[in-house]
């Protein structure tokens, strides 16, 4: 009885991912179609590290304008550096800073830049007094 409805599990199983990998083609289809402009984003966070830094960020684009999500924690708060997070954005075919936010703890926050910036990057770093050491350039 129980190899019985081991096989029954199995078979719904395979039923329902099968449905699923068919009805995949179809919806990213439906997706294609829509208007492309009104959103696009990643919605999984990325995440890299700098020193006893930690970052994670996501981004996307609704309604003409980029947004981004970030979070930052530093995992030794006993010493005396900080966790850095720099913010750079696009426009006309030049980059600009926009902010460079730093926390000794956990920090997040949300940007929404204007509708005339092309692209962003961003960057993590870690240390104090000036001296602080940089990963490089992630962009969207």
């Amino acid at each position: 009885m129980r190899t019985l409805a081991k096989l029954l599990v199995g078979t719904v199983l395979a039923g329902a991912v099968a449905t699923g990998i068919a009805a995949a083609p179809a919806a990213s289809a439906a997706t294609a179609t829509t208007d492309s402009a009104a959103q696009t984003s990643s919605n999984a966070w990325k995440r890299f590290d700098r020193g006893d830094g930690r970052f994670e960020y996501r981004w996307g684009r609704s309604g003409g304008r980029y947004w981004l999500d970030f979070r930052m924690w530093d995992r030794d708060r006993h010493d005396r550096d900080y966790s850095f997070f720099d913010v750079y954005y696009k426009r006309d075919g030049r980059w600009y800073h926009y902010k460079r936010f730093n926390s000794k703890s956990f920090y997040g926050n949300r940007i929404v830049f204007g509708r005339d910036v092309d692209d962003f990057r961003i960057r993590g770093g870690y240390g104090h007094g000036g001296s602080y050491g940089w990963g490089g350039y992630n962009y969207r």
